[in-house]
């Protein structure tokens, strides 16, 4: 039988609707989530600055895609490489951040303008695809800067340091964040790669999942399940999908407070 989550009381509401959550005259941690952003570099702050994350007391968890389809991917890569390591905060590897390492062979090879010399066919097959799903806006930005070559290392280097997935745990409930999905029928430290990576199995078929630890994932725009662009808390509780369509047509960047599941999100976005 699944634990419930623990119940959590919120004594008083900020202004603009934001709660403050208090137990015995201290203000109680906060277990944040935040959805794909997807190089919107300026919706993506307007929910960093709304939630006011307090690195002493709280843990956030970003559920990769910082990159590819938006228009302002340099400033969200160098945001992440100045926070990354920084305590309180994990920053988890997405299919895009999988799918710019797989080309970066062939991307330093082009910005190095040694194409004819180092030219290996694997290589820029797997940038081809990198670039057939956003990545073409990355590297555009990536060539436009004061340095791209060494920008285009640093990226790379930081993407090595992402993680799959993390685990979390609050009042003896455990909480697994990764990117994709996980196949329900596997034990959580026997997932595959590819599947915590690509799969949306439990965003399409939630009613899978019978385990213990709330699930929270990206990957997966709502809309495209039909919902509404805020977070959807489903499987009683257990399966969490935190992919608001940042890049879409009146999408959006969400970060959710798993504890007490407070939402912050972004307006609208554009096309």
């Amino acid at each position: 039988m699944r634990a419930s989550p623990p119940n959590q009381k919120s004594l008083e509401v900020a202004p603009q609707g934001f709660s403050c959550i208090y137990e015995e005259g201290f203000m109680m941690k906060r277990l944040l989530a935040m959805g794909d952003i997807h190089g919107m570099f300026d919706r993506f702050l307007e929910v960093w600055d709304a939630v006011q994350f307090r690195p002493d007391e709280d843990e956030f968890v970003f559920l990769g895609d910082y990159t590819d389809r938006g228009h302002q991917n340099a400033a969200m890569m160098k945001w992440v490489m100045a926070h990354e390591g920084e305590p309180g905060m994990v920053f988890l590897r997405g299919n895009h951040e999988a799918m710019c390492a797989d080309g970066a062979g062939h991307a330093a090879t082009l910005l190095e303008g040694d194409f004819m010399s180092d030219y290996h066919p694997d290589r820029a097959l797997a940038y081809q695809l990198w670039l057939n799903n956003g990545g073409y806006e990355t590297f555009s930005e990536i060539e436009a800067s004061d340095a791209p070559l060494a920008l285009h290392r640093a990226w790379q280097a930081a993407i090595r340091k992402m993680p799959l997935c993390c685990t979390k745990e609050w009042q003896g409930q455990r909480y697994f964040f990764t990117h994709g999905s996980i196949d329900p029928d596997c034990p959580l430290n026997e997932q595959e790669k590819d599947t915590l990576l690509w799969s949306r199995t439990l965003a399409e078929e939630p009613e899978r999942y019978h385990g213990e630890a709330i699930i929270i994932l990206g990957h997966t725009p709502v809309q495209l399940l039909g919902k509404p662009p805020v977070p959807q808390v489903l499987a009683d509780g257990h399966v969490i999908l935190m992919d608001t369509g940042s890049f879409l047509s009146e999408g959006r960047i969400s970060c959710m407070d798993l504890l007490t599941h407070e939402v912050w999100q972004s307006r609208d976005s554009e096309p």
